[in-house]
């Protein structure tokens, strides 16, 4: 065989559309990261913009404004500031929309009994018992009490909100606890949940001083809340009250400060449109993940393009001016994220193909090489290739063992322009064939091999690819 002259490298245009198309995963994770990142950019812009000419209106029409003018855009606001928080009170507030007509309670009243004695006649201690009383109380409405209590009875309220649902008082050596529960089927198990943190709590305390904690009385009722209700009429009134007291005050307020006052739509310069606050524009989302697409599209074509690794069993042909003896396909590992979607575009790629498995085309790789020996009275030839110890060896057994049963001796040495005992080895038999595989073999190596194998006067019988 004559010595190979390098040759240009044809792109399959077919090739690189199905590259692109098995490269899909790339594009949608490219795609939705330049969506939410050219659609985030612009938001933040067009707030900033918003926000700076919102800011620029506003100081420009206060400035118009006498200070008397001013005072009353500022005191619109801070009653428009009273009614939200009031009105986020009865629309957050866990107590206030509970049926206060009918609230389940549970009512517990313990007595401190301390051991504390006065003696006239000797130096006697300070007396805890108002120590005790403080120090009960205090756990009573703490956080600790209020989170095991609602993981007891696996209440549905926040912890926040719990805290309202306590009224604790003391009188002398007694503590009255009052605990409203939201579930009312619950409320026996908020009653046990209670006594029995309780009781840990009176070991704990015996260190400030030797008592004991008695439950005088127990209840779980159904009252009505006066007190409460009487507290929620009495917000409903302030919201009214200060309503009409703002209604009176819009009233007397030019439309200059009615735009002051009003902080959800801003005009332009001439007061005559109006403009919504900036959100996220789909537009600029869909240019993003077009933007996106298009540049991992590019990526995968210049990748392909520039690659230095064997593309294409054709090339050997058209490359090298080489036979090629046959192609293998090896059993690629599946991708564990929607691999069927690779499966169903392999078949799509090859569906004009007749499909054969390995062994069959493992046989018609063995029958040309054995008619090539047959042809040219070949009984041995020597098996290498630029990644030869990288190739599936399985495949390579099953190579060898249908070449043995052909009566070819096969020997078989790792890549020649490395390995100098595989080059004289390769040499000595004389007879060569060239094991290649996709993806993995260099264009400049299988080059250089080839033409080193010329140039020790080598029988080059062929190429098998692995893909």
């Amino acid at each position: 065989m004559e010595m190979q002259e390098r040759k240009e490298r044809e792109i399959n245009l077919l090739e690189l559309f199905w590259g692109i198309l098995f490269s899909w995963r790339q594009i949608i994770c490219f795609g939705i990261i330049f969506a939410v990142a050219v659609g985030g950019i612009r938001y933040v812009k067009d707030l900033r913009a918003y926000q700076a000419a919102q800011n620029s209106k506003d100081e420009k029409q206060e400035e118009e404004l006498a200070e008397d003018e001013m005072q009353q855009v500022i005191e619109a606001r801070n009653l428009m500031l009273r009614i939200k928080e009031y009105e986020d009170y009865l629309a957050s507030s866990a107590l206030m929309q509970m049926n206060l007509y009918a609230k389940p309670v549970v009512e517990l009243q313990y007595y401190v009994d301390s051991d504390y004695t006065f003696n006239y006649t000797q130096e006697s201690q300070n007396d805890y018992t108002g120590d005790l009383l403080a120090m009960y109380c205090s756990y009573i409405m703490s956080g600790e009490m209020s989170n095991r209590v609602i993981e007891d009875a696996n209440l549905s309220v926040k912890l926040e909100d719990f805290s309202e649902f306590w009224t604790v008082s003391k009188n002398e050596n007694s503590i009255s606890i009052e605990v409203t529960c939201p579930e009312e089927e619950k409320m026996e198990i908020v009653a046990e949940s209670i006594k029995t943190q309780l009781n840990k709590k009176e070991i704990e305390f015996q260190e400030i001083g030797a008592h004991k904690l008695k439950l005088l009385v127990e209840s779980e009722n159904v009252v009505v809340d006066n007190t409460l209700i009487d507290r929620k009429n009495a917000i409903s009134n302030n919201i009214a009250t200060i309503n009409s007291q703002l209604n009176s005050l819009k009233n007397t307020l030019s439309e200059q400060q009615l735009e002051l006052v009003t902080s959800e739509w801003e005009g332009n310069e001439d007061g005559n449109q109006k403009v919504l606050r900036p959100g996220f524009s789909f537009m600029y989302m869909i240019v993003g993940a077009v933007f996106g697409i298009f540049l991992i599209c590019i990526w995968v074509a210049c990748k392909t393009i520039l690659t230095v690794k064997f593309q294409n069993p054709e090339e050997i042909r058209t490359l090298y001016n080489a036979r090629l003896l046959g192609e293998v396909c090896i059993e690629p590992k599946k991708k564990r994220f929607l691999s069927i979607i690779d499966e169903k575009l392999l078949s799509i790629k090859n569906r004009k193909r007749k499909k054969l498995t390995i062994k069959q085309q493992i046989n018609m790789v063995t029958e040309n090489i054995a008619l090539s020996c047959k042809q040219q009275g070949i009984g041995c030839i020597y098996m290498t290739g630029s990644e030869y110890e990288a190739i599936d060896t399985s495949t390579l057994d099953m190579l060898k063992q249908e070449l043995s049963a052909q009566d070819i001796q096969v020997k078989e040495g790792g890549n020649i322009l490395y390995d100098a005992k595989s080059l004289r080895k390769g040499t000595e038999v004389g007879n060569i064939v060239f094991i290649e595989q996709k993806g993995q073999s260099i264009y400049d190596e299988i080059f250089k091999e080839l033409n080193l194998a010329n140039e020790q006067k080598n029988n080059i019988i062929g190429f098998v690819v692995l893909i």
